[in-house]
């Protein structure tokens, strides 16, 4: 009777578990919601906010395992330290040991920016903020401002803003500043616990994390003028809010907003040239170049020269193959390089169309495909040779048959890289055009592969007009004009008077506009100076969005001097 009782248990245990095994699914645990909060400050010692300081480690406790992300970069301690700090942690415990002898009654804040995290999910605590005064009392003013940058008026962050009690326009340049801050993602800056007073602002993107503005692509943001530091808003309770609601309201302090820029090289420098393939030299310089000469000092080659929209960076094309080193000068605003200019030298690894660093073929690209108001034009990675003429062939379909038209294209002598195809593509029409291999030759030696391009012709219906009404008030210096669609300028002009444009044409998308407040008249925007306390020339931005639609026209009015 046993016996039988403990088989049939066994078969049902059996026909469990093969029940089990085949339809159950083994599921990892979730562990419940995943933790979105950065670790909480649980124990100070010395306190925050202590007084009468003496100590020489500060023990911070938080509520979990974090980890500390490149503390010498963001920890930083106001007014900076002599000597680096060294940061340790033991368990949930940040230790701070200081090196340096602290000045006497002096308030210090230690600022923590984005830089504390928890150890598995990475949560970071945006700002945490320590202070302690080596003094009998905690100095209790702030000051608060806002860092753009001056071209793109986009905010600024991770740049630090300085602090002097003095008015000396060399501190920057020689002196660690009395307090110091970060400006955060926003591009807001703060400072707390500070002393009363006036003080020079300074603003630096710190390359070389000395606290002083003493390389020449360090961006900088100064203002001329003093800042002052304000008292601590007073928490008031009801009664006090009505009655101070029914007062006067006292005058605010400006709100103190920085325009951050690198500044410009005295004159164009030429630090290094590029020589991307066989034949073509890149010579970038520091600054727009205005009068330029070149002499040979050995050796010499027949070249073609192009400059770019800013007149910044010159290209070389050379018209036949180079074997020996050249030596040019070359004289920029006056300043002279030498320039050492040796043969191309192959890359270890191929490029894509072409073997060892160079291209295999000319490369060609069709511009204006399709476009109404615009000629379809051969683009071409090289200077090519004359050519007295050579054929376009060019297909289309027309009620069920195919029409081919065969248009012959002249390439005149001279610096050549683009030759536009005149013929009338009838709207809305679809073409297939072709261009037989082998018959363009660049100066480089390189011939091209067969071309082809498809399109369909607009009609003028699918593009959209802009008019702008611009009224400049009481702005007396020119005003240069940029259109943009993204990060294109598609048109530019310079108003010296009110004025009204008319931007045509323009395919159907959204549209910027900005004005440059051209105040040395010399067509371009110019960045600033500390050294001679220039500003970069104002930029204003036309807020309202520009978006132009097809077969439709925009008009809208931009009074420069209100935005201003």
């Amino acid at each position: 009777m046993v016996l039988r009782r403990y088989s049939t248990y066994l078969q049902w245990f059996v026909a469990i578990a093969l029940f089990a095994g085949g339809c159950a699914k083994v599921v990892t645990p979730t562990g419940g919601p995943r933790d979105n909060t950065p670790p909480k400050m649980a124990k100070e010692t010395p306190a925050n906010q202590s007084v009468n300081f003496n100590a020489n480690q500060i023990h911070i406790t938080f509520d979990e395992f974090f980890t500390l992300n490149n503390p010498n970069e963001n920890v930083m301690f106001s007014p900076p330290l002599q000597h680096q700090p060294t940061y340790t942690t033991s368990g949930k415990t940040l230790i701070i040991k200081i090196k340096d002898t602290l000045r006497e009654n002096t308030t210090y804040n230690v600022v923590f920016s984005n830089c504390i995290q928890d150890y598995h999910e990475g949560n970071k605590i945006p700002l945490y903020h320590y202070s302690f005064s080596t003094g009998p009392a905690i100095d209790s003013f702030q000051l608060d401002g806002k860092l753009i940058n001056a071209n793109t008026l986009a905010p600024e962050e991770d740049f630090l803003v300085l602090l002097y009690s003095r008015d000396i326009d060399s501190l920057p340049l020689t002196t660690i500043p009395d307090y110091v801050t970060k400006s955060q993602k926003n591009g807001t800056f703060h400072f707390q616990n500070i002393s009363s007073g006036d003080y020079k602002i300074f603003a630096l993107k710190d390359i070389n994390s000395n606290y002083i503005y003493d390389l020449p692509n360090e961006a900088i943001a100064f203002q001329k003028e003093l800042v002052r530091a304000c008292p601590p808003p007073v928490a008031q309770d009801s009664t006090e809010q009505a009655e101070a609601s029914e007062k006067e309201p006292e005058p605010q302090p400006a709100e103190i907003l920085l325009k951050t820029f690198i500044a410009a090289d005295s004159f164009p420098k030429l630090a290094h040239y590029d020589n991307p393939e066989a034949g073509v030299y890149k010579f970038p310089f520091s600054t727009p170049v205005t009068e330029f000469e070149e002499d040979r000092l050995a050796g010499s080659i027949d070249h073609f020269h192009l400059w770019n929209s800013r007149h910044d960076t010159l290209t070389w094309y050379l018209k036949a193959p180079q074997f020996d080193t050249l030596a040019y000068l070359f004289t920029a605003n006056g300043h002279t390089d030498t320039v050492l200019l040796k043969p191309y030298k192959a890359k270890t690894s191929p490029t894509r169309g072409g073997g060892g660093g160079s291209p295999k073929y000319l490369r060609i690209k069709f511009l204006n495909e399709g476009h109404r108001f615009k000629p379809l034009t051969l683009q071409f990675s090289y200077p090519i040779l004359p050519l007295d003429s050579f054929p376009v062939y060019i297909f289309s379909q027309r009620q069920g048959k195919g029409d081919t038209v065969i248009v012959q294209v002249q390439v005149p002598d001279g610096f050549i890289t683009e030759i536009p195809i005149l013929y009338n593509f009838e709207t809305k029409k679809h073409y297939d055009v072709m261009i037989p291999d082998s018959l363009f030759l660049g100066y480089n030696g390189l011939t091209q592969d067969t071309l082809r391009c498809s399109f369909s012709m607009k009609s003028e219906k699918e593009y959209g007009d802009i008019t702008l009404n611009y009224q400049l008030g009481t702005i007396t210096c020119p005003v240069i004009m940029q259109l943009f669609s993204g990060t294109s300028i598609v048109q530019q002009d310079i108003l010296t008077q009110d004025a009204t444009i008319r931007y045509e044409h323009l395919e159907p998308g959204n549209y910027s506009l900005r004005a440059i407040l051209d105040l040395n008249g010399n067509g371009r925007w110019d960045t600033g100076d500390y050294h001679h306390s220039i500003q970069p020339e104002p930029i204003i931005y036309f807020t309202k969005g520009l978006t132009v639609r097809a077969y439709w026209d925009l008009e809208e009015d931009f009074n420069i001097d209100e935005a201003r």
